[in-house]
């Protein structure tokens, strides 16, 4: 039995994704190793903090509860497509200045909150990335048609803070531009990405944790689309990597100072890697995950048409 004395290590998460199957698997290996450990556990939901300053000190109370000892370690899921900075962050930051030991860092989850936010701390470290423009105010789509120009047809257009695959389109032209600048909704900017044409259809999923990667995946559209994502009907799939992948992975992760993450890497035709994205929360289940796929992502060119050909 796990001591019901002031716990030493929480798992932090939100109401709105609690019985989503990640939350419901780290919270059963926390669980079973803080037993094991003999370590004390509390999960808890971030709208049953409550924030206090008293006499000038910071505190905790938890539904009524006062806390007063505080866990070393926090490990934190939060839906990052709606993490806002007045309230969840708010209670990370507090917890953080108590003295906890989080994971992810405030400053971490918010660096993948915006997608263009993530390129913006990429950029100038020697990381591989698409050429992006973005711009400021929500409305301002439309004057994006020429300045985005130069990125060449088709491109790529994601809204900055979507999610799952969703919000994400692939311009034919700037005829198609201009529909699509009257379809979208403008509660986030826009960003415009060049199109890697060779990774079409598929990226790899790259689970980092502690600077070290644990797991790769992957995944691969089922219908012709651009988006590979599992949650709009792609396949994922285990697979290897080369250390040339798994390093980019792991330098990426260090740059945005995560913990645990899932680095998404667009594939090129010479077998090197460039970034699509950076997930502060690892991948949902994959939907075949005990299959073995002996990847095309060790740099033979040959080796990789013979996978293109089986997908």
């Amino acid at each position: 039995m796990c001591s019901s004395v002031v716990p030493r290590l929480w798992f932090l998460t939100d109401r709105r994704i609690q019985e989503d199957y990640p939350q419901q698997e780290i919270l059963r290996a926390l669980k079973a190793k803080c037993c094991e450990e003999d370590l004390d556990f509390r999960a808890l939901l971030m709208d049953e903090v409550v924030l206090t300053i008293e006499q000038g000190n910071l505190g905790l109370r938890v539904n009524g509860e006062l806390i007063t000892a505080y866990p070393q370690v926090v490990v934190v899921r939060v839906p990052t497509p709606w993490v806002q900075s007045d309230s969840d962050i708010t209670v990370l930051r507090h917890l953080e200045k108590v003295g906890c030991r989080l994971m992810n860092r405030p400053q971490a989850i918010l660096n993948c909150v915006n997608k263009f936010w993530t390129f913006q701390e990429l950029a100038g470290h020697g990381v591989p990335l698409p050429d992006t423009f973005s711009y400021g105010g929500h409305e301002n789509f439309a004057k994006m048609i020429d300045e985005a120009e130069v990125l060449e047809f088709p491109m790529v257009v994601k809204n900055t803070r979507g999610h799952r695959g969703k919000a994400v389109f692939l311009a034919r032209d700037k005829h198609h531009l201009a529909d699509l600048s009257h379809l979208i909704r403008h509660e986030a900017p826009y960003l415009f990405q060049k199109y890697v044409q060779e990774s079409h259809g598929k990226d790899v999923r790259v689970i980092v944790v502690g600077g070290r990667v644990v797991g790769t995946m992957l995944r691969c559209s089922t219908d012709g689309r651009m988006q590979s994502n599992c949650s709009l009907g792609g396949i994922g799939m285990m697979c290897s990597l080369s250390e040339q992948g798994k390093q980019l992975a792991v330098q990426v992760s260090n740059i945005l100072g995560m913990d645990i993450c899932g680095i998404d890497l667009l594939m090129k035709d010479d077998g090197s890697f460039c970034v699509c994205e950076a997930n502060a929360n690892e991948p949902k289940k994959s939907n075949n995950p005990e299959k073995k796929f002996p990847s095309p992502l060790s740099g033979d060119k040959r080796e990789r048409e013979r996978e293109r050909e089986r997908l």
